[in-house]
């Protein structure tokens, strides 16, 4: 029962008495305890509390600057950083330009200062970056750690001339190495990269021995990437038992060769110019030898280049060992800015080129795609059938299309356009 109170001498109504309050109080309580209660949730660490390996996960997903200033939060989450096995200084690590390479290198022996985990992958790429001797500091430092994967890419700017010295060279136990914009000189010294399984090398500058004596010591290797804007002028791929892909882009060669690569399968080189053959290098260019050593070949890309420099030496019309096993040739211009213009029957020996097309698909019975740029050549003269290709002139040297060596059975797709 409530109880309602006058003033004296007036009609007016009192507030309720002490012992009806509780009646508005009993709400603002229940409101109050939800306030705490959300309160006490939203200080609970619900990160810190997810399995290592999603912590993991989440680390190497932040930019790195980030990433480590999470070992500031605790000794528990300095723990998670030293366990971070992959670390990427890219170009967010030094976003605002701000510090030149010296104190670039500087914060990030910093940052590994405090990661004295192990560290598996490793990733360099700061624009205006320039391998001076403190990146040979940084280098001496990782070498001592188990580096599988190293990644180092430098200024974009006509920087060949800086040289990767000694300390890259002990890391002996990378899978895979990835350099770009500098100069590749591999010291006397050097016994090999025994594990080593990739290499990727762009825009760099190579001696000229070097695919015949890296891969030498390089005995595993099964993905050769090469990018170069000086380096050797005959292209010698010496002793890769284990190499399956090969990828070359290059300013100039004077001769291609393959020797003990029995599992290459993909091969794509790409020749910006052929330099001038003297008859000493034209005598030493053979088909023969060439693709006798491609047993495995399965997909070749050829720059118009590539074929005047084979057909340079004699060109037969089918190979004496068959590839049996390319089903895709490519031929295509080399670079797509490339302010000339290749066009095979403007040359004077455009037939020699046509005749290299030609062995190449005779002598592979399993040809599956032929695809070919015209803005890089055009095949005037030369024709596909259902099952045969010939060269309309020069009749004499091919006097039967339909005999054995012109014969595809499995050629199903001839694209003669933009590719």
């Amino acid at each position: 029962r409530h109880h309602v109170q006058l003033k004296p001498n007036s009609g007016d109504l009192l507030v309720p008495s002490l012992a009806d309050s509780s009646l508005i109080q009993l709400p603002l309580a229940r409101n109050d305890m939800v306030q705490k209660r959300n309160l006490r949730e939203s200080k609970v660490d619900r990160i810190s509390n997810l399995p290592a390996h999603v912590i993991q996960l989440i680390l190497t997903s932040l930019p790195i600057k980030e990433a480590g200033r999470t070992s500031l939060l605790s000794r528990e989450w300095r723990h998670h950083w030293r366990n971070v096995t992959r670390l990427v200084f890219d170009r967010r690590f030094n976003s605002s330009s701000t510090l030149n390479t010296n104190e670039v290198i500087t914060r990030i022996q910093e940052a590994l200062q405090v990661h004295d985990g192990p560290i598996t992958e490793f990733e360099l790429s700061i624009a205006g970056l320039t391998p001076y001797a403190n990146i040979d500091h940084l280098m001496a430092h990782l070498s001592n750690k188990a580096i599988l994967e190293l990644s180092l890419k430098f200024r974009p700017e006509c920087c060949y001339t800086d040289e990767i010295r000694c300390p890259l060279f002990f890391a002996f136990q990378l899978d895979s190495l990835i350099l770009r914009e500098c100069r590749f000189t591999v010291p006397s010294w050097f016994v090999g990269f025994n594990r080593l399984i990739v290499l990727e090398l762009e825009t760099v500058s190579l001696p000229d021995d070097f695919f015949r004596s890296f891969l030498l010591k390089c005995p595993l290797l099964e993905d050769l990437r090469v990018s170069f804007v000086e380096g050797p002028r005959k292209l010698e791929v010496v002793g890769a038992p284990r190499l399956k892909v090969f990828i070359l882009r290059a300013y100039g060669l004077k001769n291609i060769s393959f020797k003990c690569t029995p599992l290459l399968s993909v091969v794509s080189i790409q020749v910006e110019e052929m330099l001038p053959l003297s008859e000493t290098d034209i005598s030493t260019v053979d088909m023969f030898s060439v693709f006798a050593a491609l047993p495995a070949l399965q997909h070749l890309n050829l720059s118009l280049e590539c074929l005047k420099i084979l057909a340079a030496g004699p060109v037969p019309g089918r190979l004496s060992d068959v590839l049996h096993g390319l089903e895709v040739l490519d031929i295509r211009k080399c670079y797509d800015d490339c302010d000339g213009e290749f066009d095979i029957v403007r040359d004077d020996d455009h037939l020699s080129q046509l005749k290299v097309l030609l062995c190449l698909i005779r002598s592979s019975p399993n040809l599956y795609k032929f695809r070919i740029n015209m803005e890089t050549c055009s095949l005037e003269g030369l024709t596909f059938e259902r099952e045969s290709v010939q060269l309309e002139s020069e009749t004499d040297c091919y006097p039967d299309p339909k005999a054995e060596d012109s014969y595809c059975p499995r050629l199903w797709e001839v694209n003669m356009g933009e590719v």
